[in-house]
């Protein structure tokens, strides 16, 4: 790295260099009040933040490789170095501070998580070489490859709440599915009955856990009562991409309190899916149906007064408010007639 005598002191600079950076995150994730930086314009603030990542990148790029290999850096070099990687990571982090969280939450969340990231890698490169660590050539890589995600980040509120309503929309599918392919694994391969096979070493083998045919009644209205709450995320989604605002204050609120009402749709979908397998339990199987059919009643519900719903959609939310409502009185039915 550096001569013998050297060598403590840009250790020390480093070192210093690493606690300014922690002080930054800590700063971040005290989340301070919001600031009355109401009339910000998303524009300049995108030119200047993503100008400011892509400084943080080159400036990575230079630490990386001044410390490469057998390179001997002075004390005067190191410090000049790292006052100059500093003063592009506190650029990088006065951007954001402009950003107020009137503009949204769910959209500050994720440039405030993205922020952080950005100072944790930085802070992760400068441990890995005042540690003559080789995995700071993996952090550096890491750090271009965050920097440029910056281009996919979401402009607006508008489009960090329907980043939500697709991720909510893809679990719901997956746990959807994992219910079909439960299902019809056992169809092809109902196996034999193990309660006739002979103790091995003396041990009974446990049989193996099936639906019951009451148990099968009940799966095609779990189902249908699932795919009502996809298609819930999935229209109200369809709704705020066409008409969405994420510019005006009122519709900002609007989408914060949608993105909250199905951000546990994942959560509730997968809990429903848990308590169908056997040995169905059917009162967990009735309350679980209640709140999956509470969160589809809960979100079309918001949806229909706010304002990127039109009389058009109407049409949709009562059909869906009907689905959820038939589905769930059959699984009720079924689960109190056992």
């Amino acid at each position: 790295m550096a001569t013998a005598g050297a060598d403590t002191n840009i250790r020390s600079i480093l070192e210093r260099f690493e606690n300014t950076l922690g002080f930054a995150r800590q700063q971040l994730l005290e989340d301070s009040p919001d600031r009355e930086n109401q009339n910000i314009d998303l524009n300049s603030f995108w030119t200047n933040f993503t100008g400011a990542t892509k400084l943080v990148s080159h400036e990575a790029t230079k630490f990386c490789m001044a410390f490469d290999g057998d390179a001997i850096i002075s004390i005067e070099a190191c410090q000049s170095l790292v006052d100059k990687i500093e003063k592009t990571c506190l650029a990088l982090l006065a951007v954001f501070m402009k950003l107020s969280k009137t503009k949204g939450q769910s959209f500050y969340k994720d440039i405030h998580t993205y922020t952080l990231d950005i100072l944790q890698g930085m802070k992760n490169l400068c441990t890995a070489i005042r540690n003559q660590n080789s995995s700071r050539l993996q952090i550096v890589g890491e750090i271009w490859e965050k920097c440029q995600a910056v281009d996919h980040l979401p402009r607006d509120n508008r489009d960090a709440v329907l980043t939500i309503f697709q991720e909510q929309h893809d679990m719901v599918q997956d746990a959807i599915q994992e219910l079909i392919d439960s299902l019809e694994n056992e169809d092809e391969n109902p196996g034999f009955e193990l309660s006739l096979a002979a103790p091995l070493n003396g041990l009974q083998i446990p049989p193996v856990q099936t639906w019951t045919s009451s148990d099968r009644n009940v799966l095609l209205p779990s189902t249908g009562l699932l795919k009502a709450l996809k298609a819930c995320i999935k229209k109200t989604m369809q709704a705020i991409s066409e008409r969405g605002d994420g510019l005006n204050e009122v519709s900002i609120n609007e989408l914060d309190a949608i993105a909250e009402i199905i951000k546990l749709s994942s959560s509730i979908a997968d809990d429903f899916v848990l308590s169908l397998y056997p040995p169905m339990n059917h009162t967990a199987v009735r309350e679980q149906a209640t709140l999956v059919r509470n969160k589809c009643k809960e979100t079309v519900s918001y949806a229909k007064t706010s304002h990127f719903c039109t009389e058009s959609d109407e049409r949709w939310i009562d059909f869906l408010e009907k689905a959820a409502d038939h589905n769930w009185v059959r699984i009720h039915d079924m689960v109190l007639a056992d």
